[in-house]
């Protein structure tokens, strides 16, 4: 029996133990070890209609299934968290095949034919299924410096593991059993430090077309990607089929030598360098909330939903979303959540980048210059920025951009980096930083955040730029996920995979206290987004289930309140992708269970008065 597509989702629980020691050595360690680690014309309202009545995935497509549980387990014989293992890369039409399609992936038709899960070296790794060994450090598959290759004759397929740290301690032609040991995981650039990752296929019999293993390995992806992607978006859509290839259980088989499937005229987002800096919202400040604050489920697609859904920078009432029909140019659409039906056609995706006051679009022009165009009168400006777009200050003061020289490509030397900055009411224009491996992002108009990485181990600088005074704030190794709060007062990042699994876990730096006490870390582990300037919304990191939870956590209280529960099996956050409006009140997201866009809505009691 061929099993091809399976169930996309399960509540079962691998069985995550392994069931051999190192040869020659102690049993398995319980956990894993650390090494050294313009905008076109409007759409009319017929176009509109078009888009709403027929560009429909079906949400079977989406929908969770308990019909029938994937017949693989995980392929890592620990559990998933920032002291075992975490989601890498998905499977298929990710941002990183879309940038690197033709440097690593041309084989594979451009796209990611496997999936990369996060993990020390030395990590355990178990057989996903029955099976005989069919090859060992065969590296004309790839995946260096060490594979193996496992048939699963009952499923007709193959198993792949790439970048194992040693020769696997297997034979060609022994059989192995399901959560069997088989090897540890290591590093492509062999270094422990640079990218230890495990990549793992699943291919046919005859090794020619490569399947989703998020389709066949039983765990609940969406839960595992809400924290640990590599980056955000997962997909790159194509703006002229924008429904298709952008969730982790929506990819297309792979048929190794085929053309390229995503050489897209248009995607979202852009190839990596006309990506601006990400921008900083203005300090604000939430609703309150009480002891006795919930939030409800609120449904508003009903035909599935957008590949591109964000909140207007400002308008705490109206999201931006992106749709379209197949072999049409998409268009962004403004939808008052208020008013669910009240949809109004903007234009031809993608939608401009804004400022972060809305007052402004930022939009490429050529190759090297960044268009900044003022909403209200239309005048603009364009400014030489090389290939990365610039983004505005919080306040549109001043405008920042990075210029580097040579591509920045995971596994190889970073290359130096100079960080601009440009005052917008005189023009006047200055090198503020340079180094190899640099980025920045603005904290407010008056302070930027300078990032240094250098073999895993990331520096934050903060850089006062009327005197151009800098502090060093610290450096941590395996900093991930690093965020601005609204207003620039605090950041919050992760760390995993640290020697001492004690120190795993979320912090907060605040930015704007120079006591020995100014970072915090997190009794909670999982995703966030921030609510204000001292809030954030939160969900619980819980890989075990499928749906989630929302809290909501006090920097100035040090509390967290359970906003939303799991009871009616509703909340599902899919592909780890949420967002908070402008006012902080409301979030929005796309359903795992039926594909569509829904918001979470306060429900305002006595003590907790309505904005």
């Amino acid at each position: 029996m061929v099993i091809k597509r399976h169930a996309r989702f399960s509540n079962g629980e691998p069985n995550l133990t392994p069931k051999h020691g190192r040869p020659g050595g102690s049993s398995l360690p319980g956990q894993s070890v650390g090494r050294d680690a313009p905008l076109a014309r409007p759409l009319g309202f017929r176009t509109l209609m078009v888009v709403l009545l027929f560009s429909v995935i079906p949400a079977a497509i989406h929908a969770q299934s308990a019909q029938s549980a994937r017949p693989m387990i995980s392929p890592v014989g620990v559990a998933p968290g920032p002291s075992g293992w975490m989601f890498g890369q998905a499977y298929g039409n990710t941002t990183g095949a879309y940038n690197f399609g033709d440097l690593w992936y041309s084989a594979g038709q451009g796209l990611h034919f496997g999936i990369d899960l996060s993990m020390p070296c030395e990590t355990p790794l178990v057989a996903t299924a029955d099976g005989v060994v069919v090859g060992v450090d065969d590296l004309n598959f790839g995946s260096a410096p060490h594979n193996l290759l496992i048939r699963h004759d009952a499923l007709g397929l193959v198993t792949l593991y790439g970048h194992l740290y040693d020769r696997p301690p297997l034979t060609v032609g022994q059989s192995v059993r399901q959560g069997d040991f088989v090897g540890y995981s290591g590093d492509p650039d062999e270094t422990c430090i640079s990218r230890p990752h495990l990549h793992l296929e699943v291919r046919s019999l005859n090794y020619r077309t490569t399947y989703n293993p998020l389709d066949l390995i039983d765990a609940n992806w969406h839960s595992l990607a809400l924290i640990g992607p590599y980056s955000f978006p997962l997909f790159a859509a194509d703006l002229n089929n924008v429904r298709r290839w952008v969730w982790i259980n929506d990819q297309p088989d792979v048929q190794f030598g085929g053309q390229r499937l995503n050489r897209y005229s248009a995607a979202y987002p852009e190839s990596n360098g006309r990506v601006p800096i990400p921008a900083t919202a203005p300090g604000r400040v939430a609703p309150p909330l009480t002891a006795d604050s919930r939030y409800t489920l609120r449904q508003i697609t009903t035909d599935g939903c957008c590949a591109i859904v964000q909140w207007h920078p400002f308008e705490a009432e109206t999201l931006l979303t992106v749709d379209g029909i197949p072999g049409s140019r998409a268009g962004w659409f403004q939808r008052d959540v208020r008013t669910p039906d009240l949809i109004t056609p903007m234009g031809d995706a993608p939608p401009p980048y804004l400022s972060a006051d809305g007052a402004f679009t930022i939009q490429a022009e050529g190759n090297d210059q960044t268009r900044i165009t003022r909403m209200s009168d239309g005048a603009l400006a364009v400014i030489p920025t090389g290939e990365r777009l610039g983004m505005l200050s919080p306040l549109s003061t001043s405008l920042m951009w990075t210029v580097s020289n040579g591509a920045s490509v995971p596994g190889a030397t970073r290359p130096t980096t100079g960080i601009y900055v440009m005052n917008m009411a005189d023009g006047v224009q200055r090198e503020i930083y340079r180094a190899a491996g640099v980025d920045a992002r603005w904290l407010d108009d008056t302070r930027v955040l300078i990032t240094r990485t250098e073999q895993r181990v990331m520096t934050l600088t903060l850089m006062y730029l009327d005197s151009g005074a800098q502090l060093e704030l610290g450096a941590w190794r395996q900093l991930r996920g690093l965020t601005v709060s609204p207003g620039g007062k605090r950041i919050m990042f992760y760390l995993s995979f640290q020697d001492d699994p004690a120190q795993n876990g979320v912090y907060m730096l605040n930015l704007l206290d120079d006591s020995a006490a100014r970072i915090e870390r997190m009794e909670w582990f999982g995703a966030w987004r921030w609510r204000d300037e001292d809030s954030v919304y939160y969900i619980p990191y819980r890989p075990e289930v499928a749906t989630h939870q929302l809290w909501a956590h006090s920097f100035t209280d040090g509390t967290s309140r359970l906003l939303l529960d799991e009871t009616g099996g509703t909340f599902a956050v899919a592909n780890g992708h949420w967002v908070v409006s402008a006012d902080g009140a409301r979030v929005a997201f796309q359903n795992v269970f039926d594909g569509n866009l829904w918001v979470l809505d306060p429900l305002f009691t006595d003590a907790n008065a309505e904005s």
